[in-house]
């Protein structure tokens, strides 16, 4: 199958004003849920305050997985979906998506003991039992297997030996660029009908005024012009991940929808083990009984995350001096001492995101800044989501998504429109669609190889004079819509294959993002349509030269430039300040 790509709306006003469905929140659930909404044939309208996948949705440990760690909480449930569904997104796009090897260390010490770590990865085996079907050779995950200590340290040569008694190797998927997965399926979700708006902020709910609270809609606020605009729709969804209970806050209410947020940080350093040495993910336990993945990626090792609790009303998370030094302690203490430890000088860049966990029913009412829950109650919290209708609770035409992982973002976009079609859009036309064996926009094939296509997008390229490895890099990025970058290169051959810094991106990719991908902002094109803000530090300088490319398509002119270049640049270093500058104890 070969689907290709759809560009999102242009235009900054919404045209049509009465819609089946509204969702609010561009992450992966409420674009999951778009797509399926709009693909089954409902009039579908998406607003996201920021930019699609620019909170937790991007901040993520990049893979696709099943979540082995939640076999220790007995969340038997929750790891199958999410096995299952790491094989339905993995067949959907291939090109942006890579089956990587998982050691998980046994020491003496560990905990749990290496029997029942062994226990647990022969479970996740089993309950992957379906992991194969359809799937290309690229695509097919092993069965794991025991390493010796000596094949181990040959694979891993900076662990610490003490102790060290082998590991289990298993398999899980890479999600490559977990911002441009979630664009493929926006564009989706686009191209089945569905409008999806960014930079746009949901004030309030269109409602009457009885005892019983009938949602008829939304008014939004488009954050870069300043216009407000009505809504109409017969439901609106809160997928709103972390912060549903700020949006529910609006109907000044009572809806029974507690929400525990976790923070999830992530650092990106230079290559444990030196560079390309090591091509495995690690899961290092450290003796204290914290855990971290070390992962090779882009030439780098990401590491995260950590899991700690969120009390009271925060809506500004940022990444702490304390949290960084919790994820480099903990790698630090896995490594052997003949190995050159990690220092805050070693991370170039972090990632925070936080969690939206189900509040348990035992958990603490959050009235008071001590009421949080505790690193433990986060960590061991159900990732499983849930679905709320408000009916109960007096608000008709309205739901909310609650918990979730990116995993299972398709999954439940699934549940949530077949209980609308059962519920408030019951007799709605609607079409037959099956997101299970559906490619994501883009892809070259559904449930093929993608290599021989992306080898030959390259050689394609380079009749243009783009490199093999520039080609390579854009195919992967792309798919299918590796041409619409080639044809921006044919019109401007001498500048748009420019590379815009020290990486693989290139100038042509800057006009795309704004033309064809809805980028608004510097940090909209850096960040979540380019790979370069992903990689590491950005300087002012390639900042103004994304800016000039493409300011005069966003309207700009010289001292707006200016403007947001200055912008972006004190927003980037404050956020590497605050975690860089020691808290004076």
């Amino acid at each position: 199958m070969n689907t290709s790509g759809s560009a999102f709306t242009l235009t900054r006003t919404i045209d049509e004003t009465n819609f089946d469905v509204a969702i609010i929140g561009g992450g992966i659930t409420g674009i999951c849920v778009a797509r399926e909404a709009a693909s089954r044939g409902l009039k579908t309208i998406l607003f996201e305050r920021d930019d699609f996948g620019s909170g937790t949705s991007s901040a993520t440990t990049k893979y696709i997985h099943g979540g082995i760690r939640y076999l220790e909480q007995y969340d038997i449930a929750v790891v199958r979906e999410s096995l299952r569904e790491r094989r339905v997104l993995a067949l959907g796009a291939p090109h942006l998506v890579q089956q990587t090897r998982f050691i998980m260390p046994a020491w003496r010490w560990s905990k749990p003991p290496t029997a029942l770590i062994g226990a647990g990865v022969l479970l996740y085996d089993t309950l992957a039992f379906d992991r194969n079907l359809k799937a290309p050779d690229s695509l097919r995950i092993p069965h794991p297997r025991w390493l010796s200590r000596a094949r181990l340290l040959a694979a891993v040569p900076w662990l610490d030996q003490t102790g060290l008694q082998g590991a289990f190797a298993y398999h899980d998927t890479l999600n490559i660029h977990p911002e441009r997965l979630l664009l493929a399926y926006a564009k989706s979700a686009a191209g089945a009908g569905a409008v999806l708006m960014n930079h746009m902020r949901v004030d309030d709910f269109i409602s009457t005024n009885s005892d019983r609270m009938v949602i008829q809609g939304v008014e939004v606020t488009d954050l870069l012009s300043g216009e407000s605009q009505r809504v109409l729709a017969k439901v609106v969804i809160n997928a709103a991940g972390p912060w549903i209970d700020k949006v529910l806050g609006k109907l000044a209410r009572g809806t029974g929808v507690g929400v525990d947020r976790s923070k999830g940080v992530h650092i990106l350093t230079r290559p444990l083990g030196g560079p390309g040495r090591v091509t495995d993910a690690v899961f290092a336990r450290a003796q204290s009984g914290r855990h971290v993945i070390v992962s090779p990626w882009m030439g780098k090792s990401f590491i995260g995350p950590t899991d700690t609790p969120i009390s009271g009303d925060e809506s500004s998370v940022v990444v702490d001096p304390s949290d960084v030094e919790i994820i480099l302690d903990t790698v630090n203490s896995t490594m052997r001492a003949e190995e050159k430890k990690l220092t805050a000088a070693d991370v170039e860049m972090t990632t925070v995101g936080v969690r939206p966990l189900i509040r348990a029913t035992h958990a603490k009412d959050s009235g008071s800044k001590d009421d949080g829950p505790d690193d433990t109650e986060t960590y061991s919290a159900s990732r499983a989501h849930e679905l709320y209708h408000h009916v109960d609770h007096g608000v008709d035409n309205l739901w909310s998504i609650g918990g979730g992982k990116w995993t299972t973002g398709r999954a439940t976009a699934e549940e949530m429109v077949d209980a609308l079609l059962a519920n408030e859009l019951k007799g709605t036309h609607s079409r037959f669609f099956d997101s299970r064996a559906t490619a994501a926009a883009g892809t070259f094939a559904w449930a093929e190889d993608a290599e021989p296509f992306i080898v030959d997008a390259a050689r394609s390229m380079k009749v243009l004079g783009i490199p093999l490895d520039i080609g390579e890099h854009i195919a992967r990025l792309y798919g299918t819509e590796w041409t619409r970058i080639a044809n921006v290169v044919e019109q401007s051959p001498l500048s748009a294959a420019r590379v815009v810094a020290d990486c693989l991106d290139i100038e042509a990719q800057i006009i795309f993002a704004v033309a064809d991908e809805g980028a608004r902002t510097l940090s909209d094109i850096v960040d979540r349509r380019l790979v370069i803000g992903t990689l590491g530090p950005v300087s002012d300088d390639t900042l103004r030269r994304v800016a000039i490319i493409a300011g005069p398509l966003l309207g700009w002119d010289e001292a707006v430039i200016e403007d947001q270049v200055r912008h972006e640049s004190n927003r980037r270093a404050v956020i590497s300040m605050h975690w860089r500058t020691p808290v004076e104890g």
